[in-house]
């Protein structure tokens, strides 16, 4: 009997053992993917702020311009940029096509990124 408790408590305890180390590792990778994700959304913020200040500079004063973001489980992350301006439906399609080629100039340079422009 007294060896059939010591068996069960020694399950026990490896179950929480392991269970345990299993918390940490994962903790790890949420530590890291969190810092991931600041480094991004400093990058994200001032790509936004840039574009501002290059459309302001052509002539677009108080365009809106809005990024949002798709994170996909490898951590890949698919960006969408919309900018807003009075001046946008007028232009044509080879003057848009030139400007979302300069936009896409200042994009962050990370193979795990994609951009798509509305203009």
């Amino acid at each position: 009997m007294l060896e059939r408790r010591f068996g069960l408590f020694t399950c026990l305890l490896l179950f929480i053992l392991i269970f345990c180390s299993q918390g940490i590792v994962t903790r790890g990778r949420n530590v890291q993917r969190t810092e991931e994700n600041y480094h991004y959304l400093e990058l994200e913020r001032e790509y936004v702020k840039n574009t501002r200040e290059y459309l302001k500079e052509q002539g677009f004063d108080n365009c809106g311009v809005m990024m949002t973001r798709v994170t996909k489980e490898d951590g890949s992350r698919e960006y969408t940029v919309r900018v807003h301006h009075r001046k946008l439906g007028r232009m044509n399609g080879r003057d848009k096509s030139a400007l979302k080629d300069i936009l896409s100039q200042a994009e962050f340079g990370t193979g795990a990124c994609v951009f798509q422009y509305e203009l």
